[in-house]
C-alpha cells in the first residue's frame, strides 16, 4: 500500500474458516452453471469440479499453479523448476495426461495464448540496479526485472518488452517517487525498511479484447497489454505498437493486487489483496474516469494477502478465488454468495502450500465438451435407479449430477 511516499506491505497470513470443506452453498437458480478448473498452489494435480464439488477430471502436473483449458480439450499448464533435471516453462497435456508439447524458459506467473497460437508470457532477468531507483542504503546487488515476451510454438522469442526500460514512464504516469522506498510490517507492528530486488513483481499479463472503450481511446485498443505490478500497487497498459507504457492506475488505492482483467464494456475487474490494509476487496473500475463502479468486500470473512484472482461470468456474477483460504465462490451483482467451495486438497510436493489456490476458472458445458468427449474408458459396475447399466463417462456423470440436483 502506498502511504506517505512509501510502498508498505505485510507478511503472509492464512485464513482458516470453520466449517466443512467442499461445497457449502449452491443456489442453482442464481449461480453460473459450469465446471471449475483449479489446482493447489505448486501442486501435482489439476482438478475440474462441477457445482456439486465432484471431481470430474484430473491431470498430473509438475509443480503448477496456472492452467488453461484449450478448445480441443488439451490443457496448457505452467511448470516451476525443481532440481537440476527440469526447468520452468509450460506443458501442453492431452486429456489423458500425455505431454504433447512443452517449452522451457524463465517463465513466471502468467501467460495467454494468442489467436496465431503464439504465447504472451512473463519472464525475468537480473541486471544492475537503475541509477536513482533505490535509496542508496537499500540498493540490492541486482535488480530483478520482468520482461514480457511473445514466443512461437518453436520456442523462438519474436517480441519482447523489458519493464526496466520504461521506469521513467512510471514516474510520470503513476506519480511514483524517486527513489522508491519499500517497507515491511514486522510482527510487532513496526515498519522496517527492506531491500526489494523484485522491484515490480509483475503477476498478470493480459491481451486487451475489443471494447467500445478501445474504439474511443487508442490506449485501450484491442491487442494492447494489461499488466499488474504487485510490488508497486499499480496496474497499467503497454501499447504494443508504440512500445510504451501509456496508462497506469492504482498507486495509493490498490494493495498487492492480482489478475486485473478487462471486461467487455472496457471496465477493469481486479482482485485487490489488501496485504497491508488487512482485508481484501474485488473492485471494478472505469479506466476513463478512474472511479470504482462496483466493489465486493467482507471484512469478517474474506481476506487473502497473497495470490488470488477473479473472473466475470456470462450471467454477470463474479467468480472469486480467495487463495489463502483455499476458497472459490460465485457472487451476484447484489453481492449475494450463491456458490461457495472450500478446497479439501492439501498442497502437494516439496513446497506444500496447504489449501492455497492461485487462480480458478469457470468453463461452460460447451467449453468442456471436447474434454468429456475424449473420455472413452470402459465403465463397469455402474447402473441407474432402474438397474440399467451405464457404459459411458457422460452417462455416469449425468446420472450422479441429476441425483445431486434432485
Amino acid at each position: 500500500m502506498f502511504v506517505d511516499g512509501k510502498i508498505l506491505t505485510a507478511p503472509p497470513r492464512d485464513r482458516v474458516s470453520p466449517g466443512p470443506l467442499g461445497v457449502r452453498t449452491c443456489d442453482r437458480s442464481k449461480c453460473f452453471d459450469g465446471y471449475t478448473l483449479f489446482s493447489p498452489a505448486y501442486g501435482y494435480t489439476e482438478y475440474v469440479i462441477d457445482l456439486n464439488g465432484m471431481v470430474v477430471h484430473t491431470w498430473p502436473v509438475t509443480k503448477s499453479q496456472l492452467t488453461e483449458l484449450r478448445p480441443d480439450g488439451h490443457l496448457l499448464v505452467d511448470r516451476f523448476a525443481k532440481g537440476r533435471d527440469s526447468a520452468s516453462g509450460w506443458d501442453e497435456l492431452s486429456p489423458d495426461g500425455e505431454r504433447v508439447w512443452h517449452w522451457n524458459g524463465p517463465y513466471h506467473h502468467d501467460f495467454e495464448v494468442l489467436p496465431n497460437d503464439n504465447i504472451i508470457c512473463l519472464t525475468a532477468r537480473n541486471e544492475p540496479p537503475r541509477e536513482g531507483f533505490y535509496p542508496p542504503d537499500f540498493e540490492p546487488p541486482q535488480m530483478r526485472t520482468d520482461v514480457v515476451v511473445e514466443i512461437d510454438r518453436s520456442g523462438t522469442v519474436v517480441w519482447e518488452f523489458s519493464f526496466s526500460d520504461h521506469i521513467v514512464e512510471l514516474y510520470h504516469l503513476a506519480g511514483l517517487p524517486q527513489p522508491v522506498r519499500y517497507e515491511m510490517r514486522a510482527p510487532d507492528g513496526t515498519l522496517k525498511p527492506r531491500i526489494q530486488s523484485d522491484w515490480a513483481h509483475t503477476n498478470t499479463i493480459e491481451v486487451l479484447p475489443h471494447t467500445p472503450l478501445g474504439q474511443r481511446d487508442t490506449r485501450f485498443r484491442a491487442g494492447n497489454l494489461l499488466f499488474s505490478f504487485r510490488s508497486l500497487d499499480i496496474i497499467g497498459i503497454i501499447d504494443r505498437d508504440l512500445e510504451e507504457i501509456v496508462w497506469v492506475w492504482g498507486l495509493g488505492i490498490l494493495d498487492g493486487q492480482h489478475q486485473p482483467t478487462m471486461l467487455p464494456d472496457g471496465h477493469i475487474l481486479i482482485f485487490d489483496n489488501g496485504t497491508y490494509r488487512g482485508y481484501s476487496t474485488v473492485v471494478e473500475m472505469d479506466p476513463e474516469s478512474g472511479e470504482v463502479v462496483w466493489q465486493y468486500e467482507d471484512r469478517d470473512d474474506f481476506y487473502s494477502p497473497y495470490r488470488s484472482g477473479v473472473q466475470r461470468l456470462p450471467n454477470g456474477n463474479t467468480l472469486i478465488c480467495e487463495s489463502d483460504a483455499g476458497r472459490i465462490f460465485d457472487v451476484t451483482v447484489e453481492k449475494e454468495i450463491v456458490w461457495d467451495f472450500y478446497s479439501p486438497f492439501l498442497g502437494q510436493g516439496p513446497e506444500n502450500q496447504g489449501r492455497h489456490i492461485y487462480r480458478a476458472t469457470r468453463y461452460t458445458e460447451a467449453e468442456v465438451e471436447p474434454l468429456f468427449a475424449s473420455r472413452a474408458e470402459e465403465i463397469i459396475a455402474v447402473a441407474d435407479s432402474e438397474r440399467k447399466r451405464l457404459t459411458s463417462f457422460r452417462q455416469v456423470l449425468k446420472f450422479y449430477q441429476d441425483g445431486f440436483s434432485s
